[in-house]
């Protein structure tokens, strides 16, 4: 059967149905195994595959190694403790012989304290001041008895003196015990005491007592151990503001007193005493010479 189909040059002959089906199937069998052939090179199957991601370590420090571990630096060598010098005269014994060179002398106060400056006499001469109170006297609250009389019993040894005019009265004591320990047993004592009384009354039989209102002690200046206080004595009527020290100088305790006299404003009479550091400094100075006259 003859085709309709033109056939011309340029025209080619039309496939016929056979051939035509066989090149389709052919073609499509292709792309399907390349198609396969990349899914295979994609996954690999005959790689081993992790089934978890690997976590790669994010520290950039150096892996540690016994040989690359930091000795520990040694601990420090603890400094030595700085230790105080020694007090001068911290281990001096006085006795009945040499005792009273610790008491200031009439030049001292006449050059130190303003209020003695044009003169100061003995008031009470040295060995009529006796040690601790008068018979039936007590100490109100009783536990601050010390503040009065220094040591709790009488002492191995005790000297006294004050010096007065119209203006001031310079009382002084020294309490001489057995050795520098005991004094410093004392002392301590004594401090402890006085920091704990800013109040206490003297009572006596018959007559009217004092008072005596203290403010803090503060350290005093000079080589030796020393407090000063600041004290109001109040007795039949009248105030009198003063200074009270005490200082601990080999085995003796010296305890002096400086107090205003008169009328006028406080803080003015107080000014005619000097100040507690002059009058601490005056009485240090004493000590001292009497320390090196030891030898």
């Amino acid at each position: 059967m003859t085709s309709s189909e033109p056939v011309g040059p340029g025209v080619p002959p039309a496939p016929d149905d056979e051939s035509g089906g066989s090149r389709w199937w052919v073609v499509v069998t292709l792309v399907v195994l390349a198609v396969v052939a990349v899914a295979l090179l994609v996954a690999q199957p005959w790689v081993d595959h992790e089934t978890e991601p690997i976590v790669v370590p994010t520290s950039t420090g150096a892996p540690s190694s016994p040989a690359a571990t930091t000795p520990p630096a040694p601990s420090p060598t603890p400094s030595a403790t700085p230790t105080t010098p020694p007090v001068p005269g911290a281990d001096a014994v006085f006795d009945d012989s040499n005792v009273r060179s610790l008491l200031v002398r009439k030049a001292d106060l006449e050059a130190d304290v303003p209020a003695a400056a044009d003169g100061i006499d003995v008031g009470i001469p040295t060995g009529e001041l006796l040690w601790g109170l008068p018979e039936g006297s007590s100490v109100e609250p009783a536990e601050c008895t010390i503040a009065v009389t220094v040591v709790a019993t009488e002492p191995p040894g005790f000297v006294g003196r004050s010096y007065v005019n119209d203006r001031v009265d310079f009382v002084q004591q020294v309490v001489r015990l057995a050795d520098p320990a005991a004094a410093q047993e004392a002392f301590r004592e004594l401090v402890t005491t006085v920091d704990g009384c800013p109040q206490y009354s003297q009572v006596n039989p018959g007559i009217d007592g004092a008072t005596w209102t203290a403010e803090p002690a503060i350290e005093g200046q000079g080589v030796y151990p020393a407090v000063v206080q600041e004290v109001l004595h109040s007795a039949e009527g009248v105030d009198a503001p003063s200074y009270r020290g005490h200082v601990l100088v080999g085995n003796t305790i010296v305890t002096w007193t400086a107090t205003a006299l008169g009328e006028g404003d406080r803080e003015e009479l107080l000014a005619s005493l000097g100040t507690p550091e002059s009058l601490s400094t005056m009485v240090q100075n004493r000590a001292h010479e009497a320390v090196q006259a030891l030898g």
